[in-house]
């Protein structure tokens, strides 16, 4: 549908990574790359999240704007990041800033 909300309209999925990758002060390439580090990890699943949560991507869009994973890797980080929403205020809070920070 057509979305009403004026200010999503200018979101894209690049600029989403560009504002997630600056926000954890790690390189684009980092957030893409096949890296299994915690550091790296969390903020490409939190990225796969707001895709899904604020451009609504299907899960297939999602894992080929990063780093071309597999839509089961999407799906996994979206559930992941929802539950660690409840238990963990750090991540919580990082996902609230966040979706300020992808509309400034």
């Amino acid at each position: 549908g057509i979305s009403t909300n004026p200010k999503k309209a200018g979101l894209t999925s690049k600029k989403l990574l560009h504002v997630v990758a600056e926000f954890f002060d790690i390189h684009l390439n980092d957030l893409l790359g096949a890296s299994r580090k915690k550091e790296l990890v969390v903020p490409r699943q939190i990225s796969m999240y707001l895709m899904r949560e604020e451009l609504r991507a299907s899960y297939p869009n999602i894992g080929q704007d990063i780093g071309g994973r597999d839509h089961t890797t999407a799906m996994h980080a979206c559930i992941k990041i929802s539950r660690l929403i409840e238990s963990d205020d750090k991540i919580k809070n990082d996902v609230a800033v966040l979706k300020q920070k992808i509309y400034e």
